[in-house]
């Protein structure tokens, strides 16, 4: 992922970044700072749902993208916030014998399997995928979003304050998916202690402008400290 010269603003023309260039590799980011400098937004464009000011950016890969908050739709189901609804779809038609030639070649064999392997490693073992998202609890929620990750299996998981709603088992457990994951992370988290166990790349945002630190979170810390007494001398 590389964006060239990228700006962004606030929907009344407020400037939240300018000529902004940053590549993300095969590593694992938090981006940082106070509310409202444009973290989100930032996220949003790597995710490609939202297109910059002025700029361009260009991927090479997948994006998996996790919201910091969620609303189901109506009579939306596991498997279709799984996104495997379609799939599912086609493999019953293929097992009915109802299925065309294109079914048949496009038949995924395994997805049953990675769908209950999936949901055992989110804790959610079991669950019926023809029941409605809106009757699980927000950090049932999360994790089934994260079991959909883990099926797309994009080169690059952006995620926005992904440890709310989650007890400490699920955020103990994702730290360890995401260390073992070898894609890319860009996070947002008010978790200090999530963010330093799985970054070791901080971008922080500031009064419209960027920072970009080869560091894990509490490294940064003393980076960022050392930086103003430098400014301030």
């Amino acid at each position: 992922m590389t964006l060239n010269s990228v700006a962004a603003r606030t929907p009344d023309g407020h400037p939240l970044f300018d000529n902004l260039s940053l590549a993300f590799g095969r590593e694992r980011t938090a981006v940082v700072g106070r509310n409202g400098v444009g973290k989100t937004t930032l996220l949003r464009l790597v995710a490609g749902l939202a297109e910059p000011a002025e700029g361009t950016l260009a991927r090479a890969g997948t994006v998996g993208w996790l919201a910091q908050t969620y609303e189901p739709a109506p009579g939306e189901t596991v498997a279709d916030t799984l996104g495997a609804a379609g799939p599912l779809a086609l493999l019953a038609r293929v097992l009915a014998g109802d299925g065309s030639v294109e079914d048949m070649a496009e038949a995924d064999w395994t997805l049953e399997t990675r769908l209950d392997e999936a949901l055992a490693q989110v804790g959610l073992v079991g669950l019926a995928l023809d029941r409605p998202t809106s009757s699980l609890s927000g950090g049932e929620q999360t994790r089934l979003r994260l079991a959909g990750l883990m099926l797309a299996a994009p080169d690059l998981i952006v995620l926005d304050e992904p440890t709310n709603h989650l007890d400490i088992l699920s955020i103990q457990w994702l730290e360890n998916y995401l260390s073992r994951f070898e894609g890319a992370v860009i996070v947002i988290s008010h978790d200090r202690a999530f963010v330093d166990n799985i970054t070791n790349r901080t971008i922080e945002a500031t009064m419209g402008r960027i920072y970009d630190y080869k560091a894990k979170y509490t490294h940064y810390l003393q980076l960022r400290k050392e930086r103003r007494e430098w400014k301030q001398q």
